[in-house]
C-alpha cells in the first residue's frame, strides 16, 4: 500500500515538473538523478531523502515548501 504522503509528493513533483514543461529525463538531468528514480517518485513509490527533494525542487526552481502545498 502507498502512503499517501508520498503519493501527494509524487503528484506535486509531476505537476510542478509538467508545469515547466520538463520531461522527466530533464528533471532527472537538472536534479542528477535518475530518471527512474523520478518516476518512482511522481508514482509514489520511492521515499526521497530530505536531500532528494531540495534537489528536485532546486531543479524545478521552487521553494521545497511549494512540494508540500496543493493551489486550489
Amino acid at each position: 500500500m502507498k502512503h499517501l504522503l508520498l503519493v501527494f509528493f509524487g503528484n506535486r513533483v509531476a505537476l510542478l515538473r509538467k508545469d515547466k514543461k520538463m520531461t522527466q529525463e530533464a528533471l532527472a538531468l537538472a536534479s542528477n538523478l535518475d530518471r527512474s528514480y523520478i518516476c518512482g517518485i511522481e508514482s509514489g513509490r520511492r521515499n526521497p531523502t530530505l536531500t532528494t527533494m531540495v534537489k528536485i525542487a532546486n531543479a524545478l526552481g521552487v521553494e521545497l515548501k511549494e512540494m508540500f502545498t496543493s493551489k486550489t
